[in-house]
């Protein structure tokens, strides 16, 4: 694994691989940080600070898309994560950022011992779509049809997965911090199915889920194709 010393800011956000970060930067520390960003190759890391404010030692590489100055010494930046990365150790250094070594970590090939990948990428799609869409429906947003195409990548659909559930910042760096793909999607689809359940309660008691499930022919508990995920997003879009 390769090794490098990155500038590090740590933030109450976990960032995963291919997920965008849009930053307003204010901090005067966080500034010289972007400027030293911007005479390198434009990365730097995100870590999680935790509850008493400590930064974790799990993070990914930020890539800086494109910035603009928009007034008060503030600076809006639009970041992608790129690869995970492991800190090795802290430094001292020159800059009033903090920068530490280290070394970047690809998913691991390690199945966990009765895992079926098979199994967990015939159902995570269809019943990470439900609970999208059930997401949508209570929530009242509208997303394009583009968000509910998952990669067929595995890796990259843990990590699409993983930045789209609305869980706490814990949960989502324990998915961070998973070694494998398979741990990675083994964890998310027992996250979606108690999420989702978590939804239909509130649909439930709001009495609206049997119309609901009428109306748009969902199958709260099994897996279905993405038609079903367009139709509701474009339904979504038209009434917003």
């Amino acid at each position: 694994m390769s090794m490098r010393s990155l500038p590090l800011f740590p933030l109450k956000t976990v960032l995963f691989p291919g997920m965008p970060l849009p930053l307003v930067i204010f901090e005067e520390r966080y500034k010289a940080l972007f400027r030293a960003c911007l005479k390198g190759d434009r990365r730097f890391g995100v870590v999680l600070l935790s509850s008493d404010n400590v930064p974790l030692s799990v993070g990914t590489v930020a890539y800086i898309v494109r910035w603009e100055e928009i007034g008060k010494g503030h600076i809006r930046v639009l970041t992608v994560g790129e690869q995970r990365f492991r800190v090795l150790e802290h430094i001292e250094s020159e800059h009033p950022f903090p920068v530490a070594v280290v070394e970047f970590w690809e998913d691991e090939e390690s199945i966990p011992a009765g895992v079926d990948p098979h199994h967990l990428l015939r159902h995570l799609p269809g019943e990470f779509i439900d609970y999208l869409t059930m997401t949508v429906l209570l929530s009242g947003i509208s997303l394009p049809v583009e968000y509910f195409n998952l990669p067929s990548n595995p890796s990259q659909m843990s990590f699409y997965v993983a930045r789209s559930l609305q869980v706490d910042l814990t949960e989502k760096q324990r998915l961070l911090e998973e070694p494998s793909t398979v741990g990675r999607l083994q964890r998310e689809l027992m996250l979606v199915r108690r999420e989702r359940d978590f939804l239909q309660r509130l649909f439930s008691l709001q009495g609206i889920a049997g119309e609901m499930d009428e109306r748009l022919g969902l199958r709260w508990h099994s897996t279905h194709d993405w038609g079903a995920g367009k139709m509701i997003s474009d339904e979504s879009n038209e009434g917003g």
